[in-house]
């Protein structure tokens, strides 16, 4: 059977074969029952995982920044939007392919995950739970049919609560710093240290001068205004099918 569980503790092994397989970061959260029994030896997910690795790593040796934002917004058309809603009811009946018993589960725990996640249960369960960023990345962006749409588009959500989580925290601490002090400079330095820290092709979602961006506002903090706490500028939206937010620190993820 795939478990999670046993693919974030093969992840350091797997990377002896894919070298930008980061050691994966738990967040506590279980994987679903079906797919949680012990395994022994390289799991077909962490398989899966490096080969994926491989990919990305290879594609973003050989594109430059434009081609690199080209893919990663292919990606999120392909799991989100119109075009996604359009072949929805095809997507939750897609099989991956080899359809052994465990990647079977592992397409329907994804479909059902999405399921509910749609019917407005936002606790609902996400297989891909407590993987690392790098990780689910590899798997959102990875166009070679390793996984199915709906597995693909269940990854990102499990990268967006990630980084909805980190925002709303960012958000409280920028708020505490100018009340304190009446700059902002640790915010965007805070900020830029998380997009330099994305993988490659997360940061190709964001505009081709953030960085410039935001290095022109650690250095003049706390000369500019600082009137205007709408934080969430500085945040490109990322949430799927959800509107743009407004305040990521009033934002559930």
């Amino acid at each position: 059977m795939i478990t999670l569980n046993t693919v974030r503790a093969e992840s350091a092994s797997s990377a002896t074969q894919a070298p930008s397989a980061p050691r994966p970061q738990t967040d506590g959260a279980a994987p679903p029952a079906a797919i949680a029994a012990a395994t022994v030896g390289i799991s077909p997910l962490a398989r899966l995982l490096a080969d994926s690795a491989q990919l990305m790593e290879s594609r973003a040796a050989g594109m430059s920044a434009a081609e690199r934002q080209g893919l990663a917004e292919q990606a999120m058309n392909e799991i989100s939007g119109p075009a996604y809603h359009a072949r929805q009811d095809e997507y939750n009946n897609q099989m991956p392919k080899g359809g052994d018993a465990e990647r079977l589960q592992l397409a329907a725990s994804s479909t059902a995950f999405l399921q509910a996640r749609q019917g407005g249960a936002m606790s609902a369960a996400n297989p891909f739970s407590g993987l690392s960023r790098e990780q689910l990345a590899a798997i959102v962006n990875d166009d070679s049919g390793r996984y199915t749409v709906n597995e693909r588009r269940a990854a990102d959500y499990a990268a967006s609560d990630q980084e909805q989580a980190w925002r709303r925290q960012a958000v409280q601490a920028a708020r505490a710093e100018y009340e304190s002090t009446g700059s902002r400079r640790g915010f965007f330095e805070e900020v830029l240290r998380h997009y330099q820290g994305l993988p490659t092709f997360e940061q190709a979602r964001y505009p081709s001068d953030y960085v410039e961006q935001l290095q022109n506002r650690i250095r003049l903090e706390p000369k500019l205004d600082n009137g205007d706490q709408d934080d969430s500028l500085w945040f490109p939206v990322r949430q799927l099918d959800n509107p743009p937010i407004s305040n990521p620190q009033a934002t559930q993820a």
